[in-house]
């Protein structure tokens, strides 16, 4: 799959680093949506144009809808997550992560991932003290290294 603006992109964990991946994505003309625990961090998505829409609860409904998932959550609660809703993921959807762990996240998922969906691992070299959706931006990757 190759990626292109028609491509809906969905954001797991809308804090720092999901934000600052939903704003340079949607700057870049994609659809993106979000999930997260939080409401206010989905109406502050929203407000300010990081994401289209979002919501907190995980349904099939929308997770199907989406073509790449990008996963900002802690390595355990990706997991958590795989294995609670990975019948969702419509097939041939493409998952990364920003988890800085990786060895066991791989062993992990390779013992649980659907055949159909492509996992990325991933690691953008970028962060702050802070958290939060509120203190994201777009402008955190660009002097970062992207592993």
């Amino acid at each position: 799959m190759s990626l292109n603006k028609n491509n809906k992109i969905l954001i797991v964990g809308l804090g720092l680093l999901g934000g600052s991946y939903a704003e340079a994505l949607s700057d870049k003309g994609f659809e993106v949506g979000a999930l997260d625990v939080k409401e206010s961090s989905i109406e502050y998505g929203i407000s300010h144009k990081l994401i289209s829409h979002g919501q907190v609860e995980v349904t099939k409904e929308y997770v199907s809808k989406f073509d790449v998932i990008i996963f900002c959550l802690y390595p355990k609660l990706f997991i958590e997550w795989i294995k609670e809703y990975q019948s969702f993921i419509k097939p041939n959807t493409i998952i990364t992560d920003v988890t800085g762990v990786k060895k066991w996240v791989i062993e992990e998922l390779d013992g649980i991932l659907r055949e159909d969906v492509e996992y990325i691992g991933a690691h953008p070299m970028a962060g702050k003290e802070v958290y939060g959706v509120e203190n994201s931006s777009k402008a955190m990757f660009k002097p970062a290294n992207y592993i």
